[in-house]
């Protein structure tokens, strides 16, 4: 019975260490990842500002910039979903281009981290 739970739990532990979702064939690098995600959160911005922005189009713009598709963007977030660190990494670079981008964003983010300082890097 010791030798049939043993052979249980290692063919569990095997199992489990596959990952979640399967590394896309052209993952977009963490780099050009930070880059889009944070064009979309200017963009996000801009729309929540000027209010008569087409997202759509926005969105369309952003990927055509970058010249890639959005399945392969969609593909590589979800990629990047199932590894919080390299999710997060990717985050706080696309808060430092923003924040090089616009000086008073740094205020802001600053002010929302002090409100709440377990806030996630994606909800950042």
């Amino acid at each position: 019975m010791r030798h049939f739970l043993f052979s249980l739990m290692m063919i569990f532990c095997v199992l489990s260490c596959e990952e979640a979702i399967q590394k896309p064939a052209n993952i977009l690098p963490e780099e050009k990842m930070s880059e889009i995600i944070a064009d979309f959160a200017i963009n996000d911005q801009s729309y929540t500002i000027g209010g008569n922005i087409n997202t759509e189009n926005a969105t369309r713009f952003i990927l055509k910039k970058y010249n890639i598709k959005g399945q392969l963007f969609s593909d590589s977030y979800k990629y990047y979903m199932t590894k919080p660190e390299d999710l997060k990494d990717i985050m706080n670079k696309a808060q430092d281009i923003i924040k090089s981008k616009d000086p008073k964003a740094e205020a802001y983010i600053n002010k929302k981290l002090k409100e709440n300082p377990d806030l996630p890097s994606q909800a950042r």
